[in-house]
This record gives C-alpha cells, sequence and structure tokens, in this order.
C-alpha cells in the first residue's frame, strides 16, 4: 500500500517553510501585496478559486461558464475605462506582465500587415515604463527605445516624437508609473499616435482602478483610458486595487480588429486544433473565477468605499512626511503610491533598519540617472497601521543617523576601475562581487540588503544584469525532499 502521509502533517510541512516569509496580511509590507482588509472576501475568492480549480481555460467550448465569466469581467471593465464600453474588446489574463506581452505582439503583428516595409520593428520606452515592456521586446524581437523623462518622472512627448523612425511601430505610456506614482501626458502622446499612425499602449497596470473610482469620488485625475482618441490599448492589473488574488489582470482594446492581432491559432498539426486567446494555453480557471467573485463581492459602492479609504490616507501620510526633514517626496504624487528619497540618510540602511520591525519598505537603488528611493504602495488596510508606521520609521531614521553602516563597497574599488573584468567568462568575478555583498556560498541572501542595493545603485546596467542571472541560477537548485517516500 502507498504510505500517504496524512492531510495534516503535508500542511504542517508547508507552514513550517513559510516561517521566513513575509506577512501578507496585516498592512506592515509596502510592496507586492494589496490587502483590503475585508475578512470575509478571501473566504469568497477562494471558495470561488476552489471551485473553479480544475478547469481547464484551454478550451472554452468544453468549459463554456468560463467564457461567461471572462466575457462579464471585460465587460465590467470596459464600462469604467470607455464610454462607449460595447465597442471594446479584451481579454484576461494572468497579470500585468502577460497583458503587456501581448499588447506589444498585437502592435507587431498589427504592423506586419500595415507596415509591411518595417523589417526591424521599434517600441518607444520612457525610462519609467514597466520592465515587462523590455521583456516583450526581448521576446518578440523588437528593439527597445528608451527616452529620458522630466524631473516631475514624466516623459516629454516632443522628446517621443524626436525619437520617432520610420522602424516605430508603437509608443507607450504610464498611468501611473510603478516608480514615482505619476502619470505621463497621455492625451499629447496619444496626439503623436494618431499624427504618426503608431499603437499607443497605456499601461494602467496600478493606477487604473485607482484612476476610475478617484473619478467616482470627485477627485481630479488625468485623462489616461479610452477617452482619449488615441489610446489603442490598456492594461489593468485586478489582483492589485480590485483586490482580487493573483494572477488577475485584463488587457483591453479600443475595437476587435485590434485585438484579433493578439490571438494565436495553430491547425497544422495532427492533434486537436488550438486557438489560444493569451499567452497560456492550459489555465486553470480559478484566478477567473475568484477574480469574478471578488468583483462582485465588492461591488461599485465597496470600491468607492475602500479607494477612497486610500485617498484619505495618502494625504494624511503626505502630510506627516511633511514632519519629517529628513525625507523628501519624489513627483507629484497621483494615484495610490509614494516615492521618497533622502539628501541626508542612507536609504539603503533605513530600509534595512524597517525590516528588523518587521516592516517591508521597497528600496529603488537608482542609477548614475536617477537618486535611490523608497516605494509605498497604500493599500485601505495601510490606514489603520500609519501611526505606527510613522513612529517606527521616525526611530529608524534615527538610528541610521546614530550608527551609520560600514560600506564595504571601496573594498571592491579595483573591480569599478576596470569593470569589464567582472564579465570575463574565464575568470568570473561575479561569485566575488556576490560575496563582497554578503551573499553565501549556497546562494542564500543576507538579511541586510544595503550592501546589495548600493552595488545595484553604482554598478553599470549589464554587470548588475549578469550578475542577477548568476545569482538566480544558483539559487534555483534542485533539492531532494524524501518527505513523500
Amino acid at each position: 500500500m502507498p504510505n500517504y502521509k496524512k492531510k495534516e502533517f503535508v500542511l504542517q510541512q508547508l507552514k513550517k517553510k513559510q516561517q521566513d516569509d513575509l506577512q501578507t496580511k496585516g498592512g506592515k509590507v509596502w510592496a507586492y501585496v494589496y490587502d483590503s482588509g475585508l475578512e470575509e472576501l478571501e473566504e469568497v475568492a477562494m471558495e470561488a478559486y476552489k471551485m473553479y480549480a480544475d478547469h481547464n481555460g484551454l478550451d472554452f467550448t468544453v468549459f463554456p461558464s468560463l467564457l461567461t465569466l471572462e466575457n462579464e469581467i471585460i465587460g465590467k471593465m470596459a464600462s469604467l475605462f470607455s464610454k462607449n464600453p460595447e465597442e471594446i474588446a479584451g481579454s484576461f489574463t494572468s497579470g500585468g506582465t502577460e497583458s503587456i506581452m501581448l499588447a506589444v505582439k498585437a502592435a507587431r503583428d498589427s504592423a506586419k500587415g500595415n507596415k509591411p516595409h518595417i523589417e526591424n520593428p521599434e517600441i518607444i520606452l520612457p525610462v519609467t515604463a514597466h520592465a515587462a515592456f523590455h521583456k516583450a521586446a526581448h521576446y518578440l524581437g523588437l528593439i527597445p527605445i528608451v527616452v529620458p523623462v522630466q524631473s516631475d518622472f514624466k516623459v516629454n512627448p516632443k522628446i517621443v516624437k524626436d525619437h520617432i523612425s520610420e522602424n516605430t511601430i508603437m509608443i507607450v505610456g504610464s498611468s501611473v508609473n510603478y516608480s514615482h506614482g505619476v502619470s505621463d501626458p497621455i492625451s499629447k502622446l496619444s496626439e503623436i499616435a494618431i499624427d504618426h499612425d503608431l499603437w499607443f499602449h497605456v499601461d494602467a497596470c496600478i493606477g487604473g482602478f485607482i484612476f476610475a473610482y478617484f473619478k467616482e469620488l470627485g477627485i481630479d485625475v488625468p485623462d489616461f483610458d479610452f477617452s482619449v482618441a488615441g489610446v489603442s490599448s490598456l492594461s489593468v492589473d485586478l489582483h492589485k486595487y480590485a483586490f482580487a488574488p493573483k494572477g488577475a489582470s485584463v488587457l483591453l482594446y479600443r475595437n476587435k480588429e485590434l485585438r484579433k492581432h493578439q490571438f494565436y491559432a495553430c491547425t497544422n498539426w495532427t492533434g486537436y486544433p488550438v486557438i489560444n486567446t493569451t499567452i497560456q494555453s492550459t489555465k486553470s480557471g480559478g484566478p477567473l473565477a475568484a477574480c469574478w467573485a471578488t468583483l462582485n463581492y465588492i461591488g461599485h459602492d465597496g470600491y468607492k468605499n475602500l479607494i477612497g479609504k486610500i485617498a484619505q490616507t495618502k494625504e494624511r501620510m503626505l502630510e506627516l512626511f511633511g514632519n519629517i526633514p529628513e525625507i523628501k517626496i519624489m513627483g507629484k504624487l497621483e494615484a495610490s503610491l509614494i516615492a521618497f528619497g533622502s539628501d541626508t540618510i542612507d536609504l539603503f540602511q533605513l530600509a534595512d533598519e524597517m525590516r528588523k520591525d518587521k516592516w517591508y519598505v521597497q528600496v529603488q537603488p537608482g542609477n548614475e540617472d536617477f537618486e535611490p528611493s523608497i516605494h509605498l504602495t497604500i493599500t485601505p488596510i495601510s490606514e489603520e497601521r500609519t501611526k505606527e508606521f510613522f513612529s517606527d520609521l521616525t526611530k529608524a531614521i534615527e538610528r541610521t543617523k546614530e550608527k551609520p553602516r560600514s560600506s564595504t563597497v571601496h573594498q571592491l574599488q579595483a573591480l569599478f576601475e576596470d569593470p569589464a573584468e567582472l564579465l570575463k567568462p574565464k575568470a568570473s568575478m561575479l561569485p566575488i562581487l556576490l560575496e563582497a555583498a554578503g551573499v553565501s556560498e549556497d546562494g542564500n541572501l543576507p538579511k541586510n540588503m544595503a550592501t546589495i542595493n548600493e552595488l545595484l545603485h553604482l554598478l553599470p546596467d549589464e554587470i548588475t544584469t549578469e550578475a542577477f542571472l548568476y545569482l538566480t541560477n544558483e539559487l534555483f537548485t534542485a533539492k531532494i525532499n524524501t518527505m513523500g517516500e
């Protein structure tokens, strides 16, 4: 007889493995998780998830309810972002990266038909555009043309226009960008897209849902959606501020003619005909059902209440930041994200100090063009954590000032003098670099990340990219687990 383990034992083993993970509930993590604070919501979403976990979205003719759920989600989103929702087409995806990659594919394939003379298609990206656009260009064979942004972290439309060439097929704007929480001038970029017959995608993954309900609450927001004539496609994540379980995002198009370029079909093999609306073929219906349940459980008025809390909390936090002389807010924050910097304290050490008090704040290391900053994502639960957060932040600032860390970067001065040495495959110095940053021989990251973040700030991008690839390749190593034997 097989030696089946008891359910309690198996689940307890999983629980043990979570001991060092960040806590996703309670509001002490200011990135990656979006806590609505609604206890019953998780129960509703997980029940819906379980009901559909074994439903395969590969074939919507076998599970027609999945098609119904997706169409209803797209209908709700179309109504939020267009005055003519019946014209909008869209798809449910696993997250913002998949939505963005599909938008880039659609733009590329559209250009193949409309501009067949283009052999080396280019996509113009503000430097603040999400890394997913670079990933899409890498996967899909496009050339990213990266343009700078202004001191307010918004792209200058004139700069975008100046970089348009005969190979340009797509321009991108963020509303808002992740790093500094500001919106590019979507209306002006739209005019450029229309004038040059270009696909214009708006990345509203993190800002779109917030902006839609800010408008409902009477808060001024920039024009960013299909009310802007030149917008071809729009990505909005629902596992962020719609509070659906991951992964849930939508990619919306102005019409079905544009969306058609997203799809893939294959009938010239010996098996069943394949039609994929998204990148994945087999995909669980669980996230789709959980998202549908979440949207309908919270409802329109519920979202107005939750996002109203976020708006109030942001204003309160900006007021409290104004009382901390060591901190400066970066950019005119328009949605629900805060980025702050400092001219007087070590932000890398500050983040580590906050971690000691069980807070996670996200370091943005910056580079030679951008100074370091710390990113905070505000959620409804942040309202009840604000007082405690600022109390601990003030203490962490004092500790950072009183006992500044000893930087080890000066020990690597020889590497900075000839950075190319790091990338030589036969005499790679990447292990030396990682050891100096506190990464152990078995690939475990240090508890304090200040040195790593400092190196990310100082070293050239090509070196930090190679270092990440090297480290990740080491971290993902097979481990033999005999528990199930």
